[in-house]
């Protein structure tokens, strides 16, 4: 671009940053003489992603999320055969063909069987109609069809189809899920799934009116077939396979009633009983043992014990000691002879031993108890004797009131007579008075 306008005045010749370099013709149109070898490789720069397209499978997981899901009630088991489709040159084709198809949820044993009768029921069904309805028209050889076929359709690079007998593989795949319907591993695993379908309410009794029926609508197939021999020993052999089933059910029903046990068992079993009644029984012993009234004499019964056991390990530690000295004393009775008291005083002795035993235990917590109690007697024996002390005082005061009360009456008797005394004299000393002014008169007069 630059080129273009390089003779006008006024235009910045200066590269433009936001622009890229303008690329060569001969890279824009390479020449046919080029080989593919020899032709110039082009730039081609980091922004650009030169990835192809993602494939379309990968396309419909990654957006087709929001798709509705079809409705189980219009399901049909018919198998479906993918799309024809070009086959692409690019890479993505071929990454989409790598990719591994998504996987589908496990079909048991018994739903393939009736979806395939399902199918065959279906096809039987569009093989009469069609049959119906090209008795009028000619059918078209092979050659015919294949040409009408390949009118407006590119050409196929398979080879060309066999013609088929559709009614011949009709009877073949039915007598083939006639056989899978019992006969082989596949006949154990429709049965397992049969019974597995069940209600559990049904018991045994339920499965084997499922495999009576069974067993009849083999002999009722067999039968039907052409060759009558060849039927019989196959239904025989049925019958003896599902007999010989039952029986095996009997066995392992047995085994099992003979290890666990009927429920409605009582709780008075040998010790050869069922485990179910056992349980049982032990579950009943548990709920006794476990209340709290039996726990607490359970409880009383075990501290007993343990005062038992303490008495019996301090007796025979007593015995020890008593029992050295009675051994030294039987080794030295040859040189010292007891006199018959002193027999009798040892025998009284080893005879209070026995009563003393049971209160050996209790020695212990009695000296602990006194040693308590010792600071409390000395305690009492102040106070006693400060008691003492007061009583000797209060005497004392007792004898110095009497000695007072003695003082007092004696100074009271001699106040008595000295106020008799002055009396007395006071008398006296009027009758004098009276006697001098009795005088004094006469000696005026």
């Amino acid at each position: 671009m630059t080129t273009k306008y390089q003779g006008l005045p006024d235009i910045d010749t200066a590269p433009d940053v936001f622009e890229t370099a303008d690329e060569p013709e001969s890279l824009l149109r390479p020449s046919e003489a080029y080989d593919d070898d020899e032709v110039p490789s082009k730039s081609t720069s980091e922004a650009i992603d030169s990835k192809g397209l993602p494939s379309r499978r990968k396309a419909e997981r990654v957006f087709g999320r929001g798709t509705r899901r079809p409705d189980p009630s219009n399901l049909v088991f018919r198998p479906r055969l993918p799309p024809l489709s070009h086959r692409k040159l690019s890479t993505s084709s071929s990454s989409s063909e790598s990719e591994e198809p998504p996987s589908r949820p496990r079909e048991s044993a018994l739903s393939r069987i009736r979806r395939l009768k399902a199918e065959l029921a279906e096809v039987e069904a569009d093989l009469a109609g069609s049959s119906s309805t090209s008795t009028s028209d000619p059918i078209p050889s092979g050659s015919q069809n294949q040409d009408r076929e390949r009118e407006g359709k590119r050409k196929s690079v398979l080879p060309a189809r066999k013609p088929v007998d559709v009614v011949s593989e009709l009877a073949g795949l039915k007598k083939r899920l006639e056989r899978v319907d019992l006969d082989g591993p596949e006949g154990a695993s429709v049965l397992s799934s049969v019974a597995e379908d069940g209600d559990s309410g049904g018991g045994g009794g339920e499965w084997r009116s499922r495999l009576d029926r069974l067993i009849f609508a083999e002999q009722r197939d067999h039968a039907r077939s052409t060759d009558g021999d060849v039927g019989m020993s196959s239904t025989s052999q049925a019958v003896g396979e599902a007999s010989a089933s039952l029986s095996d059910l009997d066995k392992r029903l047995a085994l099992l009633e003979s290890t666990l046990g009927p429920i409605g068992y009582g709780l008075d079993q040998p010790s050869s009983a069922p485990l179910m009644s056992t349980l049982n029984k032990h579950d009943h012993l548990l709920a006794l043992l476990t209340q709290p009234r039996h726990l607490d004499a359970i409880s009383r019964r075990v501290k007993l014990l343990l005062v038992d056991l303490d008495r019996a390990a301090s007796s025979s530690a007593s015995r020890r000691p008593l029992a050295a000295v009675a051994g030294q004393h039987e080794k030295g009775s040859s040189e010292v002879v007891l006199t018959p008291t002193e027999y009798d005083s040892l025998q009284s002795l080893f005879n209070l031993l026995p009563r003393l035993d049971p209160l050996l235990p209790i020695l212990p917590p009695l000296l602990a108890r006194l040693r308590s109690l010792s600071g409390l007697h000395a305690e009492a024996s102040d106070i006693s004797e400060g008691l003492r002390k007061l009583q000797s005082k209060d005497k004392k005061g007792i004898e110095e009131v009497k000695e007072m009360e003695e003082v007092v009456r004696s100074v009271q008797g001699g106040l008595g007579e000295a106020a008799q005394g002055i009396k007395k004299n006071w008398e006296g000393l009027e009758g004098r008075l009276s006697g001098l002014e009795k005088r004094l008169k006469d000696l005026e007069g």
